[in-house]
């Protein structure tokens, strides 16, 4: 896993409502210093506008190529 870097990089958090609407997929856009970072700005963000989503997957911007690379901590606990 990546260190905490002092520098922000952008992500997108890929969701949706739930099982029954998984056609729909959204993105919501953070900077962050880590993916982690990102994953708990979007929980928090939901939890204030009292939302309930499916979450997909979180991927990194890679600032030179411009692609983004999924990254793997929606099921590592650590």
């Amino acid at each position: 896993m990546k260190e905490e870097s002092k520098r922000l990089f952008e992500y997108r958090i890929r969701y949706n409502e739930g099982a029954y609407h998984s056609a729909l997929d959204s993105f919501h856009y953070y900077q962050a210093y880590t993916a982690r970072q990102a994953l708990g700005f979007h929980i928090s963000m939901m939890k204030k506008n009292r939302l309930v989503c499916q979450i997909i997957s979180v991927e990194e911007k890679c600032p030179w190529s411009k692609k983004w690379t999924r990254q793997d901590i929606l099921n590592n606990e650590n």
